[in-house]
């Protein structure tokens, strides 16, 4: 076996071993490397290139703005912005969308707009047009790897590609998502679909910075929480090096590797004898650094099978968890809440011997006729009155309890409630004959009779 098999195997061990001892399914941080190599997307310098050299009021080449600005892309963002404001409203009118020559459109949504379609023509649209035989089969397994969650800064939609049943959340939008993230892209910088979300200038990000609170609060959990597996992104990158700073308060330990998250390095040069390290000193800046593990690699099908080896989400539809999740954290947050749940104990009972019966009681699966019937008027006559003998209100059982209260509402209130199907009763036919008839009532019924059984004013309403 050579040195690089060695290391291989070694890194192998390391990551099915976090991926045991957490778990749960791998985040994936993608950064422009992920485009570039799958999808021929550009860097974000190519990108500032190809699209100032295709306006005639830019004054210079783009390295005249790198000498200027240095490696400050975003300032040089804010300069070129300018160039295609006035462009789009002179001789340049008709390379842009006609909606933002209208007054509520923003002076920079013309710079993003021209950026968003260069993207398009430049980035595949389809991953049939991914020809090369090995970045076909490193995408199969980069999809087998059913990450939790996908959280990239780059504008393109490759991602959505290759996680077609994941759904993408762009720019603000994150702060309303779900607070069980799961089958999500996170397109935290836009997205060519909703360029006016596209941060690409120092203005930009000034106002992106002073709302990620919530963002950097839910990158924690992951980075608490998750394996983390970064592609696409330099050593030095400003976007994932903006990313890690805000987290390294709580996780740094420089004198460790942070066990979970995995750097992915591209280096064309590996050969069987090379031993690269096994893991990597990022700097963040003011003396801050993190240390990570690293995976060195020009063929990334052995990282992507690593992380596909676990079997948690294997045969489940992102969407379809997605959407369930969803739909349980709504009926947590907002629905039970603001519902009445019509329930007895005896159901209680069964939702604590029986999986099954949780469902239906959080209304998450149908119920049969029979069962909504039996949840709305859980009550006889006799159980009506053993309901107030537990809650110390009788003595003893009195079976001609609901026919005196119903009396005395009559006489009060000059209603008879046993004289039709309301919310307080029904009336259910149990044989042939018409006489053959049991009365069921429900927990409104309780509410109205505990009321009257205490002395305290009632309403009724049939």
């Amino acid at each position: 076996m050579s040195v690089y098999n060695d290391y291989i195997s070694s890194m192998d061990q390391t990551i099915k071993s976090c991926l045991q001892t957490l778990g749960c399914q791998p985040v994936i941080f993608a950064g422009a490397g992920l485009s570039m190599r799958y999808g021929h997307g550009p860097s974000w310098l190519t990108l500032l290139d190809d699209t100032c050299s295709k306006n005639p009021l830019v004054e210079y080449d783009l390295a005249y703005y790198k000498q200027e600005y240095g490696d400050d892309l975003l300032e040089i963002g804010s300069h070129l912005s300018g160039f295609f404001h006035k462009w789009a409203w002179g001789a340049g009118r008709a390379e842009f969308d006609e909606v933002l020559f209208s007054t509520s459109s923003e002076k920079s949504f013309f710079f993003k707009n021209f950026i968003s379609k260069c993207i398009k023509e430049r980035v595949i649209s389809e991953l049939s047009e991914v020809t090369d035989t090995c970045l076909k089969s490193e995408i199969e397994l980069l999809q087998k790897i059913h990450p939790q969650s996908v959280i990239t800064t780059n504008y393109d939609a490759l991602c959505e590609l290759i996680f077609p049943e994941y759904t993408p959340i762009v720019g603000q939008k994150i702060i309303k998502a779900s607070g069980i993230p799961i089958g999500e892209i996170f397109k935290i910088h836009g997205c060519v679909n909703e360029y006016q979300e596209i941060i690409i200038t120092s203005e930009d990000y000034e106002k992106w910075n002073s709302r990620k609170k919530y963002l950097s609060a839910k990158l924690l959990t992951f980075f608490l929480e998750h394996p983390i597996l970064i592609i696409g992104y330099g050593a030095k990158d400003p976007n994932i090096i903006s990313i890690l700073r805000d987290i390294d308060e709580i996780i740094s330990n420089q004198q460790s590797v942070i066990e979970n998250i995995f750097y992915v390095i591209f280096d064309e040069k590996i050969t069987e004898e090379s031993n690269p390290p096994k893991d990597v000193l990022l700097d963040l800046g003011n003396g801050k650094s993190l240390r990570v593990n690293a995976l060195y690699a020009k063929d990334f099908s052995w990282i992507y099978t690593a992380f596909g080896s676990s079997e948690v989400m294997n045969n489940v539809s992102p969407r379809t968890l997605r959407a369930l999740m969803a739909r349980a954290y709504n009926l947590v947050r907002y629905d039970i809440p603001k519902m009445e749940i019509q329930c007895s104990f005896s159901m209680l009972e069964n939702v604590v011997n029986n999986n099954e019966e949780l469902p239906k009681l959080l209304g998450i699966t149908a119920l049969t006729e029979h069962e909504k019937f039996n949840l709305v008027y859980p009550y006889t006559a006799t159980e009506v009155a053993e309901v107030f003998l537990k809650e110390g209100l009788l003595r003893k059982v009195d079976k001609f309890l609901v026919s005196k209260l119903a009396k005395r509402i009559s006489e009060e209130k000059g209603v008879n409630i046993l004289e039709s199907d309301n919310k307080y009763h029904v009336k259910v036919k149990t044989g042939k004959s018409e006489k053959s008839t049991s009365k069921k009532y429900s927990e409104n019924a309780i509410d109205l009779f505990r009321k009257i059984i205490s002395g305290e004013d009632y309403e009724v309403n049939i």
